[in-house]
């Protein structure tokens, strides 16, 4: 479930079908050899500016057999997409005064969990809990969470874990931290998680072709996902159930449409000022310096906040069931740019060479060619 960044250009509007080559420009290149490199069989990018959707192409197809071509519009996973969601229902129920950031796990759950009076809900949002992570990670390396049963046996796992944490020192992403908020959710507002969603964020989002998939209250069809198999790229074998991921992983939807409630969580009206202030402020650890992921990036509550040229971005991606997708939005350009894919395949190399191709020195032209 985790993200990749995603610098992208802006130009016409398009969809291709074949995954070729071509000279006609560089950002076409780069795209359609890439996913020849990679077998991928479909890939969508949408840009806002500001509410309007200003750009959209997709490349290659939702199902190869049918011959259906992909967009924007086909739902997916959104996978990680779903911690800026949950943090943004934490913040809500502050908002309430049914919890604070700064209260430990333990005063917000309905069982025991050993550590739990030791890490906040602040250091769970700022990966820096240094709680264990089922998610195969660490001491789970071997543990294959993708069969549980159950949420309750992450749980019983978690109570005889070994390791004990140190919070606020150090950054470890933790799915298991999001997972345990999903649940804290739950039992704060007396609500689950997809309905909580469903009615203080689905509700209140400008697109509504969003869904809560670790429940049964609808489950959406989802656009079929692919792997690589060989020398070519099959329909994805034994995915996870979403129901065990919850607020770690188990948001679905359409590129456009999250493209709207990530805007709108970061910068609209979904949060309170302060609320949306406390999401963009970077994480810091106990001695007060910043938390910093791998790729160098600071950290809000539930995304990323790093600069691309000296400009400010808020990101958020994700990676499960075969689907891939990120998100990032640039509050001094009111630009949000999306990617999702239907293969489980790299991004990060076609995204570094959009990102080196200079694209936003045409944003202005592309804006007019858009119109």
């Amino acid at each position: 479930m985790r993200y990749l960044i995603v610098p992208l250009l802006l130009l016409l509007v398009s969809c291709s079908e074949k995954i070729e080559p071509s000279n006609n420009d560089e950002f076409e290149q780069i795209v359609r050899s890439h996913m020849l490199q990679h077998d991928y069989v479909g890939l969508a990018i949408a840009v806002l500016k500001e509410d309007d959707l200003v750009f959209s192409r997709a490349y290659g197809f939702a199902d190869q057999d049918r011959k259906e071509k992909y967009s924007a519009k086909k739902v997916i996973s959104l996978g990680s997409n779903t911690k800026t969601l949950t943090a943004s229902a934490i913040l809500l129920l502050q908002e309430r005064g049914l919890l604070s950031l700064s209260d430990p796990l333990e005063k917000h759950l309905p069982f025991k969990l050993q550590h739990s009076e030791k890490v906040t809900l602040q250091e769970m949002l700022c990966h820096s809990s240094d709680l264990s992570d089922v998610f195969g990670v660490g001491k789970f390396e071997n543990y294959v969470w993708q069969k549980a049963k159950s949420q309750k046996e992450f749980i019983d796992k978690l109570n005889l874990a070994s390791h004990e944490p140190i919070a606020g020192e150090r950054y470890r992403y933790n799915n298991t931290a999001y997972f345990l908020l999903g649940l804290v959710v739950e039992h704060v507002s007396h609500q689950s998680l997809g309905d909580f969603f469903r009615e203080f964020i689905f509700e209140n989002a400008p697109e509504t072709n969003l869904y809560y998939l670790g429940d049964s209250f609808y489950s959406p069809v989802l656009s079929p996902s692919f792997e690589k198999n060989g020398s070519k790229a099959s329909l994805y074998e034994s995915p996870v159930e979403y129901r065990i991921v919850g607020g770690a992983g188990a948001l679905a939807g359409d590129l456009v449409s999250y493209l709207r409630m990530f805007k709108s969580l970061v910068s609209g009206e979904i949060l309170s000022s302060d609320s949306r202030a406390m999401m963009r402020s970077l994480c810091r650890f106990k001695d007060g310096s910043k938390v910093i992921n791998e790729k160098k990036q600071n950290l809000g509550l539930g995304i990323e906040v790093f600069k691309i040229n000296g400009e400010t971005v808020y990101s958020r991606g994700g990676a499960l069931n075969g689907y891939v997708s990120a998100v990032y939005y640039f509050p001094s350009k009111k630009l949000t740019i999306g990617v999702t894919g239907n293969t489980w395949a790299p991004l990060a190399p076609m995204l570094e060479r959009l990102f080196e191709s200079n694209w936003q020195n045409e944003l202005k032209e592309s804006f007019n060619q858009t119109r």
